[in-house]
């Protein structure tokens, strides 16, 4: 699309010049042709610029663009979603797909991974791929990377996020933004700030105190503009302090722009709460997608252009924005004949993807030495739980993906054990006493248009003659349970397909009635029916095609539609237990999928969901080698692991997850990750239960600086497993540590160097944390706050030495009184160890 509009504008410009009629694009040919610095091509444009052009650039004229200027050589600027993956194409003026076949991506590993991998260089990797490959595609701005911090578990979007850390987000942005930048493409650092939940996410009032919000929520933000130079940034969806973050005077006039002196633009998310006068002076450059019946009704748009007519908004105002917007596209090259132009798809690529996710798996718990696996030793392999073979990249609202293939778990296993192993795969069905068993998600091809997971069109209507509707929702089951004792009028749709051929025995449990059609076609019909007497029917059915399975309900309790189909994957308890204790081992890939971790909804607990819990309790009972892999951007609850001897943490993994969760398994990946988040024992141990502070009118973040695992140390609750843990299959001694000074000056900078050896028997990657504390200060302050990492790969038997640079601001807090940095002299003591939990060794210094 892009490439075509191109073409035709070059097309004009050289017949235009030939017939001598090009004299207004002569500016845009000195742009385009002659090497200027970024301010130079910047002056020329807007010089030339109507009042009407300039307003054009400040709103969106489609989805995902903004207006060009075709007489003077200024192209649209082009826009995608894609913090792990260029997004798929989509209509221009519709969030429908165009159906395009050659839109296809690299899906990447999520941001969670690239955080716990403690290492910038795969940040770096991470950028470089998004940024050629959104290059390719014609994009300008690629929207991410995602920097708000995991506070809340139940927040739906922690996993397009670098974990709850301030200073790990910062050091990890900051490679991924000059390796996106690096391409031509402008990164776009969002959500500015404070998203913290998705709960009434247009609406909730964040209020945190100023020193929270700039020793916590700010930190990675203003490493973005400082050290990474960031082109874009979004604004969040939520309010700050009673009005719109993307129309905060403080937010973006005065520390944005003013105190960090951003010279980039700052963009809406689609379809914010704003208005005309306070985005305006206020510092709003771009306002993208808001619901108005053209784009000229925009608030950035006919009434911007008004109200500078009418003398209330200066120009002077307009033209900040303009020449921020045109900085941009000069800086990406846009005006130059010598852009990169990217690529896509690339064997560096996808060894990139590969190498993230080896460096993003957590070994979190393995106490019996049970992994790595021996292949020699396999001979028969039980694969269970929900996530062994479905792909994730299609979901999780607006970071969806479209890739050539994504390698599943069950996938990677076969193909690295072959044929010597048996592998049998179940999926567990619901216990008895949960009443009729919906048909399984393998079947189901419709798609949750926000989660990209198999759901079921649930519509709800008013009346029983089905013609006023007055809901439409998505469900993950062929299940609908109902408590009030009200009439209910359902349906429920769905595309299914048979992996099998033969007879498929629809069931029905419902209480009413109800009407069961096949592609428009009574199957089974009941008036008067008793929810606790199944009716069936029988229908014959070719694996491969789609068939429309359409339930009518009219009732008080519910409906559940079931079935018996061939090739069905899902057995009872009886069948998996026996087969757990014939197995040599059992690995179960459990977690959650994007029906959870997802845009535009929280969870509403911490637990596995459906019947997880159960089954990985009796498998660890009936074989002692189960493994549990968990696929989560979130902390989930565990009452099994006391009852398991190996966990890992797999994040979203990519492309190729299923290969390298099966070359961690066997061993030929060594884990080196660490957990960017803490993973608390139960929800009720987090700040925002025991404060009370989680409601959709005000987020008040009554923890303060005490976010994350500053919280568990601080209230002395004990966590599942730490900040910065993570295992290896070899181990590490860190000994001799060494400062640069015993006492340092508020200009000097402080040395710290720690001798890492590789003790054990495998080669491996070992985090280097320091942590440090002050331990006499004014205000309140966190035992311990990561303040550095370093990460190194030793061979057995191998030491190197680890060094780690503090400078005035890591031993600062933010002082309300003088609205500056503060660092207090006196004693700071480092604690340093592979976690926050397991210090290895501690030392002191003094600050003059």
């Amino acid at each position: 699309m892009v490439l075509l509009q191109d073409l035709k504008f070059c097309l004009f410009w050289l017949v235009a010049s030939w017939l001598g009629l090009a004299s207004g694009f002569a500016a845009a040919d000195d742009f385009r042709d002659q090497p200027t610095d970024v301010e130079s091509v910047v002056d020329g444009l807007l010089s030339q610029l109507t009042l009407e052009e300039k307003v054009s650039l400040c709103h969106a004229n489609s989805k995902f663009t903004i207006a060009g200027i075709k007489r003077l050589g200024i192209p649209e600027m082009w826009m995608s979603d894609g913090p792990h993956g260029v997004r798929e194409e989509i209509s221009r003026d519709s969030w429908k797909s165009a159906n395009w076949t050659n839109d296809y991506a690299t899906y990447l590993p999520t941001l969670t991974a690239v955080a716990a991998s403690f290492n910038p260089e795969m940040a770096t990797l991470h950028g470089s791929v998004l940024g050629a490959e959104a290059r390719d595609r014609g994009k300008d701005v690629i929207l991410g990377p995602g920097v708000n911090l995991a506070r809340n578990p139940l927040y739906g979007r922690n996993f397009e996020y670098l974990g709850e850390d301030p200073y790990l987000a910062s050091i990890m942005v900051v490679p991924e933004i000059i390796a996106i930048q690096n391409n031509d493409v402008a990164a776009c650092v969002k959500h500015y700030a404070l998203n913290t939940q998705e709960l009434n996410r247009t609406g909730v009032n964040a209020q945190p105190d100023e020193r929270t919000l700039r020793e916590i929520y700010l930190p990675a933000f203003e490493a973005a503009v400082k050290e990474g130079g960031v082109l874009t940034m979004m604004g969040a969806y939520n309010e700050f302090r009673g009005t719109n973050c993307n129309q905060s005077k403080h937010l973006v006039r005065t520390i944005l722009k003013d105190q960090w002196r951003y010279k980039g633009l700052l963009m809406t998310d689609w379809d914010c709460d704003i208005n005309t006068m306070d985005a305006a002076f206020n510092g709003l450059d771009i306002e993208m997608g808001t619901r108005a019946d053209s784009y000229d009704d925009y608030y950035l748009a006919d009434p911007l252009l008004k109200a500078i007519q009418a003398g209330t908004i200066p120009v002077e105002i307009l033209d900040d924005k303009v020449r921020r917007i045109l900085r941009v596209q000069a800086s990406i090259g846009v005006y130059s004949k010598d852009r990169k132009p990217g690529a896509r798809g690339t064997p560096q690529q996808h060894d990139a993807a590969r190498t993230i996710i080896e460096q993003g798996v957590v070994l979190l718990k393995n106490s019996e030495a049970v992994l790595p696996l021996e292949q020699a030793n396999l001979k028969h392999v039980l694969v269970m739980g929900p996530n062994a073979d479905v792909p994730h990249g299609h979901g999780g609202g607006s970071s969806q993906v479209k890739s050539l293939f994504e390698v599943t778990p069950l996938q990677g296993l076969r193909c690295k054990l072959g044929d010597d192993v048996k592998i049998t795969y179940f999926k567990a069905a619901a216990p008895a006493s949960d009443g009729l068993r919906p048909i399984s998600p393998d079947f189901v091809i419709t798609k949750d248009s926000g989660a990209g997971t198999p759901a079921w069109k649930r519509l709800t209507y008013a009346n029983a003659d089905d013609k006023e509707q007055s809901n439409f929702q998505w469900a993950t089951t062929s299940k609908v349970v109902f408590d009030d004792n009200e009439l209910h009028h359902e349906r429920l749709i769905a595309d299914v397909q048979p992996i099998k051929s033969g007879t498929h025995v629809f069931q029905i449990a419902a209480d009413g009635d109800f009407d069961l059609s096949i592609n428009n076609q009574t199957i089974l019909k009941a008036v008067g029916s008793s929810i606790d007497k199944t009716k069936t029917a029988e229908a014959e059915l070719e694996a491969g095609k789609t068939y429309k399975v359409r339930l009518i309900y009219h009732g008080k309790h519910g409906c559940t539609i079931g079935w018996e189909a061939p090739g069905d994957k899902v057995v009872d308890q009886q069948v998996y237990l026996a087969e757990a204790k014939q197995a040599d081992v059992v690995i179960y890939f459990g977690g959650l999928n994007h029906s959870y971790d997802r845009e535009s909804q929280d969870r509403k607990d911490m637990k596995l969901p459906g019947s997880q819990d159960r089954v990985i309790e009796q498998l660890a009972k009936a074989n002692h080698k189960t493994i549990v892999f968990l696929t989560a951007g979130s902390a989930v609850e565990m009452p099994w692991i006391e009852e398991v001897d190996s966990l890992i943490w797999g994040w979203y993994g990519g492309m190729f997850a299923g290969d390298v969760y099966a070359d961690v398994l066997l061993g030929d990946v060594v884990p080196s990750a660490k957990m960017p988040i803490t993973l608390p024992k139960k929800l009720v141990d987090n700040p925002h239960v025991i404060l009370d502070d989680y409601n959709a009118q005000e987020c008040n973040y009554k923890e303060s600086v005490f976010m994350g695992y500053r919280w568990f140390e601080q209230q002395n609750i004990e966590p599942l497993f730490s900040f910065g843990h993570g295992l290896s299959y070899t181990d590490f001694e860190m000994t001799d540590l060494r400062l640069s000074a015993d006492s340092i000056q508020r200009n000097e900078s402080l040395s710290i160097t720690v001798t890492v050896t590789n003790t054990g028997k495998h080669a491996g990657g070992e985090v280097i944390q320091v942590y440090v504390q002050d331990t006499k200060s004014s205000v309140p302050r966190p035992t311990k706050e990561l303040k550095g990492f370093k990460k190194v790969f030793l061979q057995p038997g191998e030491s190197c030495e680890a060094a780690v640079n503090l400078g005035l601001r890591d031993l600062s807090f933010w002082d309300t009184e003088t609205n500056d940095w503060k660092a207090e002299p006196g004693e700071f003591q480092l604690h340093v160890g592979a976690s926050l939990s397991d210090i290895k060794l501690v030392d002191s210094f003094q600050l003059k």
